[in-house]
């Protein structure tokens, strides 16, 4: 199913309140690169699937209070989300970023560079669900104090 091109999904009903709280308080805390990709990202065909740039807020205050040096992420797109994820964590942070297509990954990768935090990230190419079966049974990583889902939440059942 095709999103119209200009649409928006915020929780929000007032538009220009929404905007508003774009305008004054998320756009211009929001780090040059993670609006690069923003921007990039508007340009694809799935761009609704981006985590909006408001949420991504939350979560990186939500990081930094946590004091997060470890999180998990099922579904990358672009990377925007990953992004500021990999931005709000310490130096010694790491995200472990699993999606089943890299080739969308790789739009974000050039801002992630540019960004300087190309290290915190492990990018996996796989399904979920393979992957976090495997580190259960290898136990190579986790628990995960933060993860973030934007892959169908319908086939991840369980995350420790």
């Amino acid at each position: 199913m095709a999103i119209p091109a200009g649409y928006v999904i915020h929780l929000l009903q007032n538009d220009a309140l929404y905007k508003y709280i774009l305008e004054t308080s998320v756009y211009p805390r929001e780090h040059e690169q993670l609006k690069a990709l923003r921007e990039a990202t508007k340009k694809q065909d799935c761009r609704f699937w981006m985590v909006p740039p408001e949420e991504c807020q939350h979560l990186s205050i939500l990081l930094k209070l946590m004091n997060a040096k470890k999180t998990l992420e099922l579904g990358v797109f672009t990377g925007y989300s990953l992004l500021a994820t990999a931005l709000a964590l310490p130096a010694e942070g790491k995200v472990t970023a699993i999606d089943i297509n890299r080739s969308n990954f790789e739009i974000g990768l050039p801002f992630i560079q540019k960004a300087g935090v190309e290290d915190k990230i492990n990018f996996i190419e796989s399904d979920a669900l393979s992957v976090l079966d495997k580190m259960l049974e290898e136990t190579l990583t986790g628990p995960f104090p933060f993860h973030l889902n934007t892959a169908k939440p319908s086939t991840i059942l369980f995350i420790w």
